[in-house]
């Protein structure tokens, strides 16, 4: 759906550290690899110790859900070479449909999450 007739996504990226004093570390490259994949005009926040939050105007569900899984794969590409202590990275994307705001959207990527 389209926000002021304009598409809008949400992504959220979760880091499941297999060590909990690696999730900082982890977050970093995690971090570095979010804004790599991102646009300009996207807003990225980290919204807690393993998650990040993506807010991406002009993006149709679609495309979020494509972002996620090149996220993904970026991720497993530096678990591969660097000291990442085994954890994992997943994503989730919505966007808001007919009469919903982005607030319902994130509610809608966090259930995907949680699935």
């Amino acid at each position: 759906m389209v926000r002021y007739g304009r598409p809008v996504a949400v992504l959220i990226v979760e880091i499941e550290p297999a060590s909990p004093r690696q999730l900082d570390r982890v977050a970093q490259l995690v971090g570095a690899i979010v804004r790599r994949e991102t646009r300009e005009t996207d807003r990225i926040a980290r919204m807690g110790p393993g998650r990040f939050h993506v807010l991406l105007p002009e993006t149709h569900e679609s495309e979020a859900m494509a972002l996620g899984e090149r996220i993904q794969r970026a991720c497993a590409e530096v678990a591969a070479t660097a000291e990442t202590g085994g954890a994992t990275v997943r994503t989730a994307a919505a966007g808001p449909i007919a009469g919903q705001t982005l607030v319902e959207a994130l509610r809608v990527a966090e259930a995907r999450l949680a699935a």
